[in-house]
């Protein structure tokens, strides 16, 4: 168990918050700052799982709004792999992509790391629809048109085919939320 420090106002007033004599990580209380090196404990007493801040109880019944507890509910399903084990491209990290896992880490402060980032996966550019691409232009035309009055159609399903195979090799990243990708934290 480490020792909580407390941290005070420029006018020597106690902020109220607290932070862990060893990593210097800040916490909400004193008793967050004194297990941070050690058991974690929840504020309702139960223990802590690896990589939560509250016991499963607590995280089910706190999470206020269906995006909470549609992360909470995929990263609980997810197979969990170690960075060594992550041999995709991309990750994703809150709203962004990252290069690699350390380009993630890399982008928070130290010691507030996120516990972990999701795997991605390549999803290819779609295929050009040629029938999105006539729907405006007929329903800007008279009443009864179709595509069957239009010219060039043939050229046009050629030109999008040599687009479609000209841009094969372009890669578009996906989050892949049967994969995260646990981000191993010091003193944890």
């Amino acid at each position: 168990m480490s020792e909580a420090i407390e941290l005070f106002h420029k006018d020597g007033r106690p902020a109220g918050i607290f932070y862990c004599s060893e990593c210097r990580i800040v916490h909400k209380t004193e008793s967050e700052a004194q297990q941070c090196h050690g058991i974690k404990l929840c504020e309702c007493g139960q223990p802590v799982t690896r990589y939560f801040s509250n016991c499963e109880k607590c995280r089910l019944k706190g999470c206020q709004d269906e995006a909470d507890r549609k992360e909470l509910a995929r990263f609980e399903k997810a197979k969990k792999i170690t960075p060594k084990e992550y041999d995709g491209a991309h990750v994703f990290c809150g709203e962004k992509y990252y290069d690699s896992v350390e380009d993630a880490i890399d982008d928070y402060l130290e010691g507030q790391e996120p516990e972990y980032v999701w795997a991605c996966k390549d999803t290819n550019l779609p295929k050009a629809d040629i029938d999105r691409i006539i729907e405006p232009l007929v329903e800007e035309m008279w009443e009864d048109a179709d595509s069957f009055d239009l010219n060039g159609i043939d050229e046009l399903e050629k030109a999008l085919a040599a687009f479609d195979k000209a841009n094969e090799g372009i890669s578009l990243w996906d989050p892949d939320y049967s994969t995260a990708i646990l981000i191993k934290q010091e003193g944890k």
